[in-house]
């Protein structure tokens, strides 16, 4: 089974956005250095998925992991490294599998390839990691993570660690990620992949189409203009890519711009 498991913040110094999502009531925590990759993070977490905010302490090497096809490091390098939500990943417990199934679909494949981040108390976490693509697509796929622990035990562990905590905003969970797209090609190649079902509407309010992509703990919205717009002008001004989480259960109804994402709250 595939579910949503993190979006990918990129931000100047994580440290900081920390403290301004917290001011508007996210539980969020310092994770710890990506020492092969010259990053470091802060998490909000719900339940077992979360918004992870990145930063970079080591440009070489940094370099280094945007050199390599696929990864979110390279699509933040593509965009010249302007602040935002950079790509998303899918929790899978499959993960050789799902790269032998990959390839015999055509994709580009890299890895699984195991990883690690250390914590300021000098623990690691391990996970492998999954890359598929084209070259040369205008949206960058999802990419694959399977943890080294289960859920249940991750979720123990992040319990006792404080990473999984109360939000003050509310019961807060995440309900959705919300995408411009110019087409759903890939969108469906996504959906099939991960079997997952696909729901289709026309918006007459943004004068568009939407793809949901239902998984088990969120919806994935992929939005394709058919004409002038709200949509429209978003893909005038942003190009393709990911607009804005929106978190549901808050105990007030607002929206956060933050360091170059936008977070919707909702009450429902």
């Amino acid at each position: 089974m595939y579910q949503f498991d993190h979006l990918v913040h990129f931000v100047d110094q994580p440290e900081h956005t920390l403290e301004q999502l917290k001011k508007e009531g996210l539980h969020v925590v310092n994770g710890g250095q990506h020492e092969d990759w010259g990053t470091y993070n802060a998490l909000s977490y719900f339940d077992l998925s979360y918004i992870e905010l990145i930063g970079i302490f080591d440009e070489d090497l940094f370099q280094q992991a945007a050199n390599k096809k696929y990864t979110l490091h390279e699509s933040y390098q593509k965009v010249n490294r302007k602040n935002g939500f950079t790509r998303f990943a899918i929790r899978t417990t499959t993960i050789e599998e799902d790269a032998q199934k990959f390839s015999e679909a055509g994709f580009d494949v890299v890895g699984p390839t195991s990883c690690f981040r250390t914590r300021e108390d000098g623990s690691t976490v391990s996970w492998k990691l999954l890359h598929i693509g084209y070259p040369n697509t205008k949206i960058d796929f999802p990419f694959f993570i399977q943890w080294e622990l289960d859920d249940d035990l991750r979720r123990e562990e992040n319990t006792n660690r404080g990473i999984i905590a109360p939000h003050p905003l509310g019961d807060v969970t995440i309900d959705s990620i919300h995408f411009v797209v110019p087409n759903f090609k890939q969108v469906e190649q996504f959906a099939k992949l991960c079997e997952a079902q696909v729901e289709m509407k026309v918006d007459s309010e943004t004068n568009s189409e939407i793809a949901s992509i239902i998984l088990p703990n969120a919806r994935l919205k992929f939005y394709r203009p058919l004409g002038e717009g709200p949509v429209w002008d978003d893909m005038l001004e942003h190009g393709y890519s990911i607009r804005k989480i929106v978190l549901s259960g808050g105990n007030e109804q607002k929206g956060i711009n933050c360091d170059g994402g936008f977070y919707e709250v909702t009450t429902k």
